[in-house]
This record gives C-alpha cells, structure tokens and sequence, in this order.
C-alpha cells in the first residue's frame, strides 16, 4: 500500500522532541524502526513532506535497506517570511529559486515541495495566512521543476490559493481545507491529485483531543466541511490519493494511515474503495516507474 503524505522526521506526538532527538544522533534507529512498522503493515511506498534537517540522503539510505519505496523533496522551497521554516529553505526571488532547485536535483529530490499558504488556523475560521507566490510565480517554478522531470506536491488551503495552484499545473493538491465545488470541477478537468489529508483534524474530532478542547469546533466545522467536499470529489471523478500527514499531531505513523482511510469511509467512500484509491492514486502522486511498480506489486502480493 501507499501512503502519499509523510513526515518521518516527526512523531506525532511532541514536534520538537522529535526533531531533537534525530539531531542528537538517533537518526538509524529511529527512522529505520518506523520503516519496519510500515513494511510490517502492508505499506511499502512512502512520499515525504520534506523538512530542514538535511538528512533526507541518510533517510533515503535506510528505506532502501529496509527495501521500501520512499520519495522525498529533501527539503521544500517556501517564501521568506511565509509558513515553511521547519520544512526547507527560504526564497525571495525566482533567482533564488533555481540557484535552490538545482541544489536539490543534485541532491536527487523525487518531487518539488512547495508551501503556498499556511496551516489551517484552529482558533480563526477560514484563516490559513497569507498566499506566498502568484500565480505566474507558481507557474514559472512547476514548469521549471515539470520541465525537468520533477512532479510537483503543493501544501495549500483556500479557494482561491487551491484555484492558483491548480491553474500553475501542480501534480498534487496538499490539504485543500476551505475549497468550492468549482476548484473540484477544475482538480477533476486537469488531472489533478488531490491528497486531502483528514487524519490530522479527523483524529482531533474522534479522540476529542484535550489539548485543542477550546478549538474543537472549529476543529470539527472544518473536518466535516472537507468530508463533504471529499465525497463530492469521489463522485465527481477526481484522483484522491490517501495521505495521512503522519508525524502530524495526533497522527502517528502506520496507524495514521489506517485512521485516514477510516476518515475516508466517513466521506461514503467504501473500505475497498478507499484502499484501492491508496494504490491506484498513490502511483500516480509518487510518480513510480515501471520497475517500482512491479517492485511494490510483488510487496503486495499482486
């Protein structure tokens, strides 16, 4: 199976210990216990969020031993000033840009992470903070990246950001909170992934998580707004592929996996349904070749 949003680097638990914890030299054990739960549960392909602890090589290392398919950005590329600081380097310019693109490529990135707003606000409605590239910006950067060979995964939220990203030709629409029947219609009329990652706000709702008590029903208003939304989406023909943000809060790895699907269920999609999307979508959003397919179905038993 696939999961097509991760970050391993996080635990779902404490966002700071975690990352120390990997900084103060634990990175092989840590990493490769998590990927051996994966393997250990049927999920063989893996697509990262990226973060700015620039050991994406040492990642990529162990998930080959382990015999897994992972995919990662190394880092994203994010707007100075802009949500994005855990997850990658700071640009202010399209210069800065390809001066990091080509950084990455002779890194081997296997796609292009680009944050285009911010997280979902639990304590403001509608609130995702500010749209950090234009539209041609946007463009200029997944053409550059497409022309390339590089498939391109954007975290937004918003209509009219998700409406940007789209019309810019993105490969995968990250989150997609606050979205309209008409950036649905647009995903479904270009082709467009959509990874709409409900287990973060999902587990909060389920669990009644005591740490967002006051927030819980904003919390919960969204969640159940981008339910629906999925379920339009599922009938209207549009790719979903399952992504869990694992390491997010109250999303732990595997398990988060297993708890996305459940969510997706809640939005009308069937079990087989919803896992089959896991692969058949999953493919497409990790950008396998021939040969990993092959690899991942004989994982699978296919």
């Amino acid at each position: 199976m696939i999961d097509a949003h991760i970050h391993i680097t996080l635990d779902g638990i404490n966002f700071k210990k975690a990352r120390e914890k990997l900084k103060n030299g634990n990175i092989e054990t840590i990493v490769r216990n998590i990927f051996k739960k994966y393997k250990e549960n049927g999920i063989y392909a893996l697509r990262d969020g990226g973060d700015n602890l620039g050991i994406s090589n040492i990642i990529r290392k162990i998930a080959k031993d382990e015999g897994l398919i992972y995919k990662s950005p190394a880092y994203a590329i994010y707007k100075k000033g802009c949500y994005g600081k855990f997850l990658g380097k700071a640009i202010n310019d399209l210069e800065d840009f390809k001066r990091e693109f080509d950084i990455l490529k002779r890194r081997g990135l296997d796609h292009l992470k680009i944050p285009l707003t911010g997280l979902v606000n639990f304590r403001k409605y509608q609130d995702i903070g500010e749209i950090a590239f234009t539209l041609k910006e946007l463009k200029y950067m997944v053409d550059y990246a497409k022309a390339n060979g590089i498939p391109v995964m954007v975290h937004v939220n918003s209509s009219e950001a998700v409406k940007i990203a789209i019309k810019a030709g993105v490969t995968t629409i990250e989150h997609g909170y606050y979205i309209t029947e008409k950036e649905l219609y647009l995903m479904a009329e270009n082709d467009v992934i959509w990874v709409p990652t409900l287990a973060p706000l999902g587990n909060l709702v389920i669990y009644s998580d005591e740490k967002f008590k006051k927030e819980l029903p904003i919390i919960e208003r969204v969640y159940n707004e981008q339910i629906e939304n999925v379920n339009k989406a599922y009938e209207m023909g549009v790719k979903i592929a399952v992504g869990s943000d694992s390491g997010a809060y109250g999303v732990y790895h595997v398990k988060g996996f297993y708890d996305e699907i459940k969510h997706l269920q809640r939005a009308g999609i069937k079990k087989e349904k919803a896992l089959e999307m896991a692969y058949k979508n999953g493919i497409y959003a990790l950008n396998l070749n021939k040969d990993e397919i092959k690899y991942l179905n004989q994982l699978m038993g296919k």
